[in-house]
């Protein structure tokens, strides 16, 4: 069984490896953005350097979850490497499941942008990319998901210690909290899908949510690149009749329904210090 486990995580690995490869070649630069709206929300989401003391808080609470050998129950059944009825650690769960530093600037970076009155995060894991989201927005109603009571718990505990009490945490299935979500949240100004990575669920969360949704909401999505089954996702929310732009940033990847982009638009964005040869 750890053989399998372990074959699993580096497929997944290699995968993703080829994944950014991929993508690397495809991406252009803010500097290739013909989109003015496009162009200001890399700016503000990829581009932006300055540091927030929310940045620094957050990697504290990281690090001495980094330290923790408590044990949890792992219930996320969209990451097979990961869902185990017998446990695992604190740690081990930090290091493999969080977000990592840099996906957490950019959600928050994205929350302060976007300026949401509401969001919902399905899959809160230990509660970083809450955290992040959160402290870029913290007048928003915010509910998030998550399968793992145990998790749920951690996380509850770490959104209290940086003194975030606009968040909730639901624990049960997505198909059973979802519903209850979207009642006390009629109207989603961003949704963030970071769990039950698989295909199949993960459009149909997607659609569950479309109802609630506006010009204005931002979808963003994690893990595009994390399996076969999650780039095939990724690719169909693109095509999705009613999904008029797509910003993939790789870390995350952003979907929007707003009817004034009259034409799909699809875009694939590194920052300019990645390209530097890409200036015009």
């Amino acid at each position: 069984m750890k053989v399998s486990l372990k074959n699993i995580a580096l497929q997944a690995y290699f995968y993703r490896i080829l994944q950014f490869l991929k993508f690397y070649l495809a991406a252009v630069t803010k500097y290739q953005l013909h989109s003015p709206f496009v162009f200001e929300l890399t700016n503000a989401v990829l581009e932006d350097a300055r540091w927030f003391y929310a940045f620094r808080d957050v990697e504290r609470v990281r690090q001495q979850m980094l330290a923790s050998e408590v044990r949890v129950r792992a219930m996320d059944s969209g990451q097979a490497a990961f869902a185990t009825t017998r446990g695992t650690t604190i740690r081990a769960m930090a290091r493999r499941a969080a977000s990592s530093p840099r996906q957490g600037q950019m959600l928050f970076r994205l929350a302060s942008w976007a300026s949401p009155r509401t969001m919902l995060e399905l899959g809160t894991s230990l509660g970083i990319g809450a955290m992040y989201l959160a402290s870029g927005m913290r007048s928003a109603r915010f509910i998030s998901l998550e399968g793992s009571a145990d998790f749920a718990h951690v996380a509850r505990a770490n959104l209290e210690m940086l003194g975030l009490s606009n968040v909730e945490v639901l624990v049960g299935a997505f198909a059973d909290t979802l519903p209850t979500a979207l009642t006390r949240l009629p109207q989603l100004d961003l949704v963030f899908f970071d769990g039950h990575h698989q295909l199949e669920p993960t459009l149909r969360y997607f659609e569950a949510c479309l109802p609630h949704s506006h010009a204005q909401t931002v979808f963003v999505f994690d893990d595009a690149y994390w399996s076969p089954d999650m780039t095939r996702a990724w690719e169909r929310i693109q095509q999705h009749p009613r999904v008029t732009l797509t910003i993939d940033f790789f870390e995350v990847s952003l979907a929007f329904v707003n009817p004034d982009f009259k034409e799909k638009q699809h875009h694939k964005v590194v920052p300019k210090a990645w390209k530097p040869w890409k200036v015009f």
